[in-house]
């Protein structure tokens, strides 16, 4: 059936709108996708630009324990956080503050420590080049220092030494470690580098923790000859508490530990000081080569 213009011309208005209307609503749509498309890069930039941190949540005292229990973990602004942000990841059963922190303080590696790392009054760094290393110790590496005397008996000398090892142009020391000690295990030290050097056969060397965020520092073993103990006792740079540990440790093992140590080195008495002169010298030159060839790495910069 012929359709009459006026129906054609309605039907044609009818098209024509649906057409509008469809551009109108594609357009809408298009600037729709086009504004949400801008909402999602402005949002994946300001997202870029955060970084998860960890504040204090509650007031912590210098020395006070630092864990999960009083942080609090927020959202900040990259540009607005310290470089050196701590990483939880650090935190050990033994981290404490270093200084007060107030609530809402972001937590640095400045701010906190290991509570056996925590310096005293009578804390050095000492270097040595007797010690035998793993051939896998890095700098950070925490060590036991012992002693294994020639019938087979071993003794710790030191405990939970973090390591540092000395580095010439770019390249790391081969027999040096730096550690810091206290006064009575400079001593200690001392008394156990002498008595390797005294046996042949013993050896002063090192051992590597698994897992030193976990594993607590054991406690030493080795026991200084009397004459050391002597002088520990008398020493005023020995904080009180070391020396009465050291004291009760001497009495209640004097007679199996100490009277073990001293039958095993009275077997070397007639080479013992020629040993012990000899290791010595060497240690000497080790230290002074080494220095020297820092001292070349100065003069190349």
């Amino acid at each position: 059936m012929a359709m009459n213009p006026m129906q054609r011309k309605a039907n044609n208005y009818l098209l024509i709108g649906v057409l509008v209307t469809l551009l109108i609503t594609g357009s809408i749509i298009a600037i729709l996708v086009m504004q949400l498309s801008k909402i999602n890069r402005q949002m994946d930039a300001q997202n870029a630009r955060i970084q998860k941190v960890y504040i204090v949540s509650e007031d912590i005292k210098s020395g006070g324990k630092v864990d999960l229990s009083n942080l609090k973990r927020v959202d900040a602004l990259k540009d607005s956080i310290p470089s050196n942000v701590m990483n939880i990841d650090d935190l050990s059963e033994t981290t404490i503050s270093k200084i007060d922190l107030k609530q809402g303080t972001i937590l640095t590696d400045n701010m906190v420590i290991k509570k056996e790392e925590q310096t005293t009054a009578d804390v050095r760094i000492q270097e040595y080049n007797m010690v035998e290393l793993p051939t896998q110790i890095k700098s950070g590496d925490y060590i036991d220092i012992r002693l294994r005397l020639p019938n087979g008996t071993d003794y710790i000398v030191v405990s939970k030494k973090k390591v540092d090892i000395p580095t010439v142009n770019g390249v790391d020391s081969l027999n040096t470690i730096k550690v810091n000690v206290a006064e009575e295990e400079i001593l200690l030290m001392s008394n156990a580098i002498v008595e390797a050097y005294w046996a042949t056969g013993a050896k002063l060397y090192a051992t590597t923790y698994v897992e030193p965020g976990l594993q607590e520092e054991v406690i030493p073993t080795y026991l200084p000859s009397d004459k050391v103990v002597e002088l520990m006792t008398a020493d005023p740079n020995i904080v009180t508490v070391a020396k009465n540990e050291l004291f009760t440790r001497y009495n209640s093992n004097v007679n199996t530990i100490r009277g073990n140590i001293v039958n095993n080195l009275n077997s070397y008495s007639e080479q013992g000081q020629t040993n012990v002169e000899s290791k010595v010298q060497e240690e000497i030159n080790k230290a002074r080569t080494e220095r020297q060839s820092y001292l070349d790495a100065l003069n190349e910069e």
